[in-house]
């Protein structure tokens, strides 16, 4: 089993329950266990195009019992059930949107996964981590509550718990 932390965001619908229902698949998943939730921040949109409603994103850490690439197309999978639309290179709004920002201790750069996800530094990001494990040290980055300390925290706003 590998400790994965995974970042969850929605910015279509009602954002809300898109969240509860990315972490009740996790749930259901196979050689899935989740083991914690950070609190849900509300975000401005981010390299993203223009115009676009705030985000609710949150954090959650998983133990899986398979790769990290499996991992991933399981969740896109999930984002595919709950109504999320891909268009090749334009970042749209989504109903349901997760990224693998760590996977142990690995460090993947590959055509369809890069881990630890370059995503990880966002300030949003880094807050949720703060929330389940300010110690974890991201492969290349440093440890997440000396990064959050560096962060730009002015557009990330908390919202609470789903």
């Amino acid at each position: 089993m590998s400790r994965a932390f995974l970042s969850l965001g929605s910015n279509l619908g009602d954002r809300e329950e898109y969240l509860r229902a990315i972490i009740r698949a996790l749930r259901n998943g196979p050689r899935v266990e989740v083991v914690g939730v950070s609190r849900v921040y509300e975000t401005e949109p981010v390299e993203v195009e223009a115009g676009q409603p705030d985000y609710l994103n949150c954090v959650v850490a998983v133990e899986y019992g398979a790769s990290a690439l499996e991992l991933l197309r399981f969740c896109q999978g999930v984002e595919c059930a709950l109504g999320r639309e891909r268009r090749e290179g334009v970042k749209t709004a989504r109903t349901a949107d997760i990224d693998v920002l760590t996977f142990g201790r690995e460090v993947i750069e590959g055509a369809d996964l890069t881990v630890p996800h370059p995503g990880v530094v966002r300030a949003f990001n880094l807050r949720a981590l703060a929330d389940l494990a300010p110690e974890l040290e991201v492969p290349g980055y440093g440890v997440v509550e000396e990064l959050l300390a560096e962060a730009d925290l002015s557009g990330v706003r908390e919202y609470g718990r789903v």
